[in-house]
């Protein structure tokens, strides 16, 4: 009987300890620990009890017509911007263009610098080697 004594006062003392680390370190917590233990509760977010109902005179296709006026508005005002308009240059001049900038390019690449292939093939002798299998 008092192991059980003494074994419930250890567990209590136990606890009493945790409970005052748990609080000071509630203490300490930064600012931003309230707002996320509310999000983690889910609470401040809206009801869907509360979500409001259409009125009866409530009709979308007024809207999209609204909507399709508003689109035809910005497009305008797009297709009037200076930086809308087309290219200036024809194909032909954007491939003669392609075509000098190949050219000097070209001219100023290094030769390739790779293996030849009796050097892979004598790298690949070194590494074949047989195998036990099971």
């Amino acid at each position: 009987m008092r192991a059980v004594i003494f074994v419930t006062f250890a567990l209590l003392a136990g606890c009493s300890s945790s409970f005052e680390k748990v609080k000071t370190m509630r203490a300490q917590a930064p600012d931003w620990y309230e707002a996320r233990k509310v999000e983690f509760r889910g609470e401040g977010y809206p009801s869907l009890a509360s979500i409001p109902e259409t009125a009866a005179d409530y009709n979308p296709k007024r809207k999209l017509e609204l909507s399709e006026a508003d689109v035809r508005a910005a497009l305008v005002l797009f297709n009037s911007d200076p930086r809308a308009k087309a290219a200036v240059e024809t194909p032909e001049a954007m491939l003669a263009w392609a075509r000098e900038v190949r050219r000097a390019v070209e001219g100023r690449l290094p030769a390739p610098d790779f293996m030849t292939d009796a050097e892979v093939d004598e790298i690949k002798a070194r590494f074949s080697v047989p195998r036990a299998r099971l």
